[in-house]
């Protein structure tokens, strides 16, 4: 029988780090280099087409057509746009080792996370410990994202688990206020790796207790 609680991982700040900063100054340089045009560049990652994308209501090709129609008038190859929308991410190892001592541990493990499908081809294969996991819960093949309530009860009917059995982290607020909605212990992941080991301890998760600061 496997331990509880289960334990939910998001992806973005809490199993990789997230560098949009880097994404947006490679669209910028496919949209000609037009540097008053870094601040409508940066909104397209929050934009109704790209929450649309995530929560799997587009085509790759469509989306991918948009997202080059909005960097014109200068035409931009498909593929190029492609390469700079997944080049925001780098790794984070200390939180893969804790994911890897979860899996370890016997506690059911699965990533929650907002993504799209050219993210997380991406990701798939850079994150090897994602393999071990129960399962993998994504907005773009769930046809719901974070905050929507569904997203969160969907998962709870497809893995059959109790929101009373679950821990969750995630970086952002508003997210970790819709899953305590539901009954969800949850923790705003902050970037203090140690903060999440102890949280994951108290909540009856073994894993390893920080290490002390050197000195």
């Amino acid at each position: 029988m496997p331990a509880y609680p289960a334990v939910l991982f998001d992806l973005g700040e809490v199993l990789v780090h997230l560098r949009f900063s880097r994404g947006m100054a490679q669209l910028l340089r496919l949209a000609g280099g037009d540097e008053t045009r870094a601040l409508d560049l940066a909104a397209i990652f929050m934009e109704p087409f790209v929450l649309d994308w995530n929560a799997g209501h587009q085509a790759p090709a469509a989306f991918l057509g948009e997202l080059c129609r909005r960097l014109g008038p200068r035409p931009v190859p498909t593929w190029q746009a492609a390469g700079a929308w997944c080049d925001v991410f780098d790794p984070y190892p200390e939180m893969e080792e804790l994911a890897a001592e979860v899996v370890r541990s016997g506690h059911p493990t699965w990533l929650l996370s907002n993504t799209d499908p050219l993210h997380f081809s991406k990701l798939a294969a850079a994150i090897p410990v994602l393999q071990q996991f129960s399962g993998l819960h994504l907005s773009y093949e769930v046809g719901a994202a974070k905050p929507d309530p569904r997203f969160f009860e969907v998962f709870l009917q497809r893995s059959g688990l109790a929101a009373q059995d679950c821990v969750f982290m995630d970086d952002r607020p508003e997210f970790v206020a819709a899953a305590q909605a539901l009954g969800i212990r949850a923790l705003v992941h902050r970037g203090d790796v140690g903060e999440v080991r102890l949280w994951l301890r108290a909540q009856g998760v073994p894993v390893a207790a920080p290490r002390p600061a050197s000195r």
